[in-house]
């Protein structure tokens, strides 16, 4: 019996690999931005991206192959598979953002926790994160509204000028408020594209990723075996649940030592670590420093 060869994962994008250096947000404009060298295939990006296409055409891969030209958006979850197949001469912005951004916006802005069978299908406003293959076309009006948005933030993120972190995310709620807007009035039936088990078990983590938080946890949650659990999310997103926890962590604590005074041990109960020690190490073997010598250099 001839074996089937294995697929093999698809390789992990994350923020700071996209040049985040260290903040929760990043915007790329394309062309003419540095971009960094990501390797040919499928990726699976650990943050939330938005592509916004503003000329031009190319073709990508979001779950199944499309044509991609100006005028769209295309919005792409954490865990969905993704590749570009040819940027062709198209020109826009891409902005990646970690999901936890959205706490700070009120729990409404959150991906909802799981549904039982049966359940009513959620609001465009609450699943607008969990979705996966989604491509909004806004007219005129939205269009020009979302592009001015996307220059402001841009030039925030880049002239790094006194009051930017404020500026900037003013920019960033009033852009993501006209998506939702968009989403609500002419998509509200978009179809979700990649499993439903892997979409419930990354918005349940995000959503609880901030206390202990295991493997069975989540597992119970979905309403599946721990060993199931473990398998699919791993083979469709080339991550584990413990990676998924780890970055969520991970970007959390990066914000509160840039933007707080709080203590390391407060800030590693915070982001639910029992054991400073633990975190110390395991921030430590993600950026290569220890928590003090980040913040440290991150506020000189």
């Amino acid at each position: 019996m001839t074996r089937t060869p294995q697929r093999s994962p698809p390789h992990v994008v994350t923020l700071d690999a996209m040049g985040a250096g260290g903040l929760p947000l990043r915007v790329i404009r394309i062309p003419g931005g540095q971009v960094p060298v990501i390797p040919p295939g499928p990726l699976v990006s650990t943050f939330f991206m938005i592509f916004v296409m503003t000329a031009g055409r190319g073709r990508a891969r979001l779950m199944e192959p499309l044509e991609v030209r100006g005028g769209d958006i295309h919005l792409v979850p954490p865990g969905m598979e993704h590749q570009p197949l040819d940027m062709g001469n198209l020109e826009g912005w891409i902005v990646g953002f970690d999901p936890l951004l959205l706490r700070s916006l009120g729990p409404e802005w959150l991906p909802e926790p799981p549904r039982s069978r049966g359940a009513a299908k959620p609001t465009p406003v609450r699943s607008l994160f969990v979705r996966g293959l989604l491509r909004l076309r806004p007219g005129q009006a939205r269009w020009q509204r979302i592009v001015h948005r996307l220059a402001e933030l841009e030039t925030e993120l880049r002239e790094a000028r006194w009051g930017a972190e404020n500026a900037t995310y003013a920019w960033f709620v009033l852009l993501v408020t006209e998506l939702l807007r968009e989403l609500q009035e002419h998509a509200p039936l978009a179809p979700a594209m990649s499993g439903r088990l892997v979409h419930d078990s990354l918005a349940f983590i995000e959503a609880h990723c901030l206390r202990p938080l295991s493997l069975q946890d989540v597992a119970v949650a979905v309403g599946c075996t721990p060993s199931h659990l473990a398998n699919v999310i791993r083979e469709e997103t080339g991550l584990t649940v413990g990676d998924w926890l780890r970055e969520h962590r991970m970007a959390e604590s990066r914000r509160r030592l840039r933007e707080t005074g709080a203590s390391i041990e407060s800030i590693a109960s915070q982001v639910g670590y029992t054991d400073v020690t633990h975190f110390i190490r395991t921030f430590r073997r993600a950026h290569g420093v220890t928590p003090r010598a980040w913040r440290e250099q991150h506020r000189r």
